[in-house]
């Protein structure tokens, strides 16, 4: 009778172990755990061969505009006197060229935040918000310095604006996510992008980790670096394991990471957040907003990556 007892006790515990998987940690959609953004800046007509290359590869940009050179040609003066002219991107063409992409905030006249004014700063961000707002009829949430510029105090008062990301130029040449949303330093110019390709798509870790990229299109003038591209995009775009995604779209998911409610024996999606993707020893699960799981009794108090 002890036996059976035994035996019936050691098939309740099996079971209910079976049903409280053990976390292993979070994973961005579908399970993946690696992620590339590709932004670029200022909205030039070269754009337009760029997108191209992504759409072919199914890439998604980010592509930061300067809302006031919008259908114009701007002349750029150099340190050595000569001057270089560039032509934008009209305003009718937006929401055709960037179907498949995000568009996000350079500020309207490409001024240094950081040599003007906090009012007048905020004057280069709302008008870009209102500017591409309504030639778009999206939410505008991302933004990349122009120059690459920034500091504490223009970045907070950026993030009053409902931007949820703001991109320097401080390359880091490592794939970790950012500390700071508002002051985001990438991986590497894209004129490195090639060097660092394939020991990302190598990478094979559990955590989540960013491939981030960023240039201009009009720096693919130089035949060189254009062949570059093309063989990091093709290649790139090949990988399986890999969320192609705007910065908003990432800002947001990671945002929505922060907010999951991780406990010693439960995990919970509160009400209202976005869906995000857990990793247990049961497989990949996808917990919606307002849901929630048990995990093992044995499963150490979880540490967000």
């Amino acid at each position: 009778m002890k036996k059976l007892i035994f035996v019936c006790y050691s098939l309740f515990c099996l079971i209910s172990c079976q049903k409280e998987p053990q976390w292993i940690g979070f994973s961005y959609p579908d399970g993946k755990y690696k992620a590339l953004v590709l932004s670029y800046d200022d909205g030039t007509i070269q754009d337009r061969e760029l997108v191209h290359l992504l759409d072919q590869n199914q890439l998604v940009g980010t592509f930061n505009l300067n809302s006031g050179y919008l259908g114009e040609i701007r002349g750029w003066p150099q340190k050595d006197g000569d001057t270089i002219f560039q032509e934008y991107v009209s305003k009718d063409s937006l929401l055709s060229l960037y179907k498949n992409h995000e568009i996000a905030v350079h500020g309207a006249l490409h001024k240094d935040f950081t040599a003007i004014p906090h009012k007048e700063v905020l004057q280069e961000v709302q008008t870009d918000l209102e500017v591409l707002t309504q030639l778009t009829n999206r939410k505008i949430i991302s933004s990349a310095y122009p120059f690459g510029n920034t500091n504490d105090s223009i970045a907070a008062l950026m993030a009053t604006t409902g931007i949820l990301n703001g991109r320097t130029v401080a390359d880091t040449y490592r794939f970790d996510l950012p500390d700071n949303y508002m002051i985001w330093n990438p991986t590497c110019h894209d004129s490195k992008a090639l060097d660092y390709l394939n020991p990302y798509l190598a990478l094979n870790k559990q955590e989540l980790s960013l491939f981030y990229v960023w240039g201009h299109s009009w720096e693919f003038g130089d035949a060189k670096r254009w062949e570059n591209m093309v063989e990091f995009c093709t290649k790139i775009g090949k990988a399986n394991d890999i969320w192609f995604v705007g910065n908003g779209a990432l800002t947001q998911y990671l945002q929505a990471l922060d907010k999951v409610q991780l406990e010693a024996h439960r995990i919970s999606n509160p009400q209202g957040n976005e869906e995000v993707w857990v990793h247990l020893s049961s497989g990949i699960k996808k917990l919606n907003g307002g849901e929630s799981m048990a995990l093992h009794p044995k499963t150490k108090k979880p540490v967000q990556n």
